[in-house]
């Protein structure tokens, strides 16, 4: 194993037990019910639907279903449209870089280690920064979705 593989092993460990570190004690709709160990070389990669060249590795939930858990890879040079999710996330990047402008902040640039909360319905744009994907672990309260703050805000007009 290489130092560079020896350190993501380490960030995606350490991103894990941050992200699922939740503050609202009373949720518990991914309740713990059995052990599971899964070790870096062991994700499984799937093609994210719907945003180019980005993968998931789903751990616990369907992201498609609930509330779910999974590391996230985004390439170099994503840049999403203004927009929002039904349902809030955190999350901790373990490398690469993810800048987040959250409704209508100026962008932050955020590394490997950096938390992130953004609440259901709240507009923000995401962009991978520099030269290398942006891997980063998400624990979402509800089915994955994308909400275009301009679809929104046309469909509330009509």
């Amino acid at each position: 194993m290489t130092t560079n593989t020896k350190g993501m092993a380490g960030a995606l460990a350490l991103a894990a037990l941050t992200a699922c570190g939740s503050t609202n004690a009373t949720r518990d709709d991914l309740p713990i019910r059995t052990s599971q160990l899964v070790a870096v070389h062991e994700l499984e990669w799937r093609p994210l639907p719907g945003i180019a060249g980005a993968e998931q590795a789903r751990l616990v939930g369907d992201p498609f279903q609930g509330s779910h858990r999974a590391y996230f890879r985004y390439p170099v040079g994503l840049a999403s449209p203004l927009h929002a999710h039904t349902h809030g996330d955190r999350g901790v990047v373990v490398s690469g870089t993810l800048s987040l402008a959250v409704d209508g902040a100026p962008a932050k640039r955020l590394g490997p280690g950096s938390f992130f909360s953004i609440p259901a319905g709240v507009p923000h744009v995401t962009r991978v920064e520099g030269s290398e994907p942006c891997v980063f672990f998400m624990e979402r309260e509800g089915p994955f979705d994308v909400v275009l703050v301009e679809a929104a805000t046309t469909a509330r007009a009509r």
